[in-house]
């Protein structure tokens, strides 16, 4: 109080406007040194310096680290947001620690920067972090078993680089996770038992990353998934039945593994789900009964799956439907009118299947490519055949090309139909 520029007086005291103000000054100082005050913790202001130089990629002093601090500038606050696409790489600070003098690293993220190495054991070091994106880099090695000291993250994302060796089991101990992301990888091995554990778990991208194996029992407790990308990997068994129980599915893709059939029939209980891949599956014969309440479906691919059934007569019903590829399969049976004329539908794959009967003779605007290629159907073209910007493959069907509304199409089709003896000319 000794600063200031009032004092006691034996007549009168200085006036309040003056006491006022000099508690103003206090304050503000109070405010001020408090905020200067706040630091990154040395070892992990070194932690991320080491990995940063490493990599190449130091950060942009104008935008953070502005004071020779990392945890300044566009650090700290709320905005921009990490995945702010202007900012890279980039951080995010909490400086609440120690009574607001300790600044704790939460997030960082190095995104498709070309970045070259392996993951520093200084990583494994920075123990706040909650968001690690790391994605479309050229980083290479083994995930160290160390990662478990990560006990606070929610957010991992390692996709896009060339990851290897075993996933670590120790993943499993970081129970906070929300998103994980190990896609387009070159990681061998089976999944760890231990990721069973990720009960909190949203979203998991495992697609083309190297894995092989079964899918474990454990990923039964997996109860909050919404997306599972599981494409292009060597997993093998059965498709467990325990996914069925997934209720808040949305996103489900299972494409090109060696998975043996059926579908679960499960699956019917996955009323959420707006985009469904699977194929590829060997042995075992399928049915469409499943799909019989996924009605909010989008996107439906259910490509060479051993699937003997026929087109569901309530197909009419999917008016959110948007791509439906059951090519590759051993459907029979007619092709239903509401098919073609489902408002949204505009990709539609029925080739390599065993349909009989004849085109609906109504098409909806919205359908613009569709192949019935190697079926049975016969009879003449609908009018619609010959519509601009219409992508359409008919080849190795039964069809009579000479009908009228054939003249919109390539010539020779008649040639590619299914026994046509085609008479080829004197050789030159």
């Amino acid at each position: 109080m000794s600063g200031c520029p009032w004092r006691w007086r034996s007549a009168h005291l200085v006036g309040l406007q003056s006491v006022a103000w000099c508690f103003l000054i206090l304050f503000s100082l109070g405010e001020g040194q408090n905020t200067s005050s706040a630091k990154t913790a040395p070892w992990e202001a070194a932690a991320l310096n080491s990995i940063l130089q490493q990599w190449g990629k130091p950060a942009n002093t104008k935008q953070w680290n502005t004071t020779g601090d990392p945890c300044s500038g566009a650090a700290l606050g709320n905005s921009p947001a990490i995945d702010d696409t202007a900012y890279d790489p980039f951080i995010k600070c909490d400086c609440t620690s120690d009574n607001g003098t300790t600044c704790h690293i939460i997030a960082l993220k190095v995104y498709a920067l070309d970045a070259v190495g392996v993951l520093p054991d200084e990583l494994w070091t920075l123990s706040y972090l909650t968001n690690l994106d790391l994605r479309q880099n050229y980083l290479t090695g083994p995930i160290s078993s160390s990662i478990r000291n990560l006990t606070r993250m929610q957010y991992l994302s390692l996709g896009i680089n060339a990851l290897s060796g075993e996933v670590p089991v120790e993943l499993g101990e970081l129970t906070e996770l929300i998103v994980l992301s190990l896609s387009t990888n070159n990681f061998s091995g089976s999944l760890p038992t231990q990721l069973g554990s990720l009960i909190k778990l949203q979203q998991i991208y495992i697609d083309s990353s190297g894995l092989s194996g079964g899918i474990p029992s454990t990923f039964a407790n997996l109860q909050n998934l919404v997306t599972v990308w599981a494409s292009d990997n060597g997993f093998t068994g059965s498709i467990p039945a325990f996914i069925g129980n997934w209720s808040n599915l949305t996103d489900l893709r299972l494409q090109g593994n060696s998975f043996v059939g059926p579908i679960p029939s499960t699956f019917s209980n996955l009323t959420s789900l707006q985009t469904l891949r699977i194929s590829d599956l060997s042995n075992g014969s399928s049915s469409l009964a499943f799909i019989k309440n996924l009605k909010s479906l989008n996107i439906l691919v259910l490509r060479n799956n051993n699937i003997s059934d026929s087109i569901p007569s309530s197909i009419g019903d999917y008016q959110s439907l948007l791509l439906l590829d059951i090519s590759f399969n051993n459907i029979t049976g007619q092709i239903p009118e509401s098919l073609f004329n489902l408002s949204s539908l505009s990709y539609l794959f029925l080739g390599n299947n065993k349909l009989t009967g004849s085109l609906p003779s109504m098409k909806s605007s919205s359908l613009l490519n569709i192949d019935v290629s190697y079926n049975e159907l016969s009879g003449s073209f609908p009018s619609w055949v010959g519509e601009r910007n219409l992508q359409l493959n008919l080849v190795a069907n039964n069809f009579t090309v000479t009908s009228p509304n054939s003249s919109a199409l390539p010539s020779g089709l008649n040639c590619l139909q299914r026994n046509f003896p085609c008479n080829r000319g004197s050789p030159i």
